[in-house]
């Protein structure tokens, strides 16, 4: 089934709406930050809406098989989060990164966007503020927006030391990778290729033992199962 549709595009763009109209009301929201999941463990994330912040590339690739569209499409609380943080990067941007670092500040790890994707370089840029602010908490970052991340590498050198940033690989999509950044790909019934590094499958206990994405370095591909 796929979930990349002109429907649930439908969907998520009424939902986004209408928490603009809350904003534009002057209504008081927060953002919503998860408290972690089977996958994550106790590691804090923030995610914005799937398809409306994710790089064109994502509908000939991942976008029909996409996780996180499944997700908000069946529970309409994770819809309304998605949405709403969504809302609150494009039209608050400061007080999306505030509450953001104020839990960065008290947490060891953090990890950006279990679904969407980095919105602009704006955002990019925000988002390396918030690690130089809070160099004791390790931040993970899986995106397939290698243009924003290539230039402004290009532009500023060495991202911070805390930024794990790994570029999403898909079955027949190579990321743009000049700096060789590690990345991620999938893998099917064919198995992983012999060089890849498997996924632990629990970000938190890869992250207590220095494994995995937290430790990937440059040339080395993660590899997860087509889920």
């Amino acid at each position: 089934m796929s979930y990349y549709t002109t429907e649930t595009i439908s969907l998520f763009n009424e939902s986004l709406k209408a928490y603009e109209k809350d904003i534009e009301a002057g209504k008081n929201l927060h953002v919503t930050i998860s408290n972690g999941n089977s996958k994550m463990g106790s590691i804090p994330s923030v995610s914005l809406l799937p398809f409306l912040t994710c790089p064109s590339c994502c509908k000939s690739t991942c976008g029909e098989k996409c996780y996180a569209a499944k997700l908000a499409k069946l529970r309409p609380s994770v819809l309304s989060s998605y949405a709403k943080n969504t809302a609150i990067a494009i039209h608050r941007p400061e007080q999306f990164f505030m509450e953001i670092e104020l839990v960065m500040s008290m947490s060891k790890y953090f990890r950006f966007h279990v679904s969407g994707d980095i919105m602009n370089r704006a955002y990019f840029a925000r988002m390396i503020q918030a690690c130089i602010h809070n160099p004791g908490c390790q931040v993970l970052v899986f995106t397939k927006q290698y243009e924003i991340v290539n230039k402004w590498i290009e532009d500023h050198g060495k991202l911070p030391k805390n930024l794990h940033i790994l570029f999403s690989g898909w079955a027949n999509l190579s990321p743009i990778n000049p700096y060789n950044l590690p990345e991620t790909n999938v893998y099917g019934k064919e198995g992983p290729q012999e060089s890849w590094l498997l996924c632990g499958g629990n970000c938190e206990t890869c992250a207590c033992r220095g494994l995995g994405c937290w430790q990937a370095k440059n040339g080395d591909t993660i590899a997860f199962k087509l889920h």
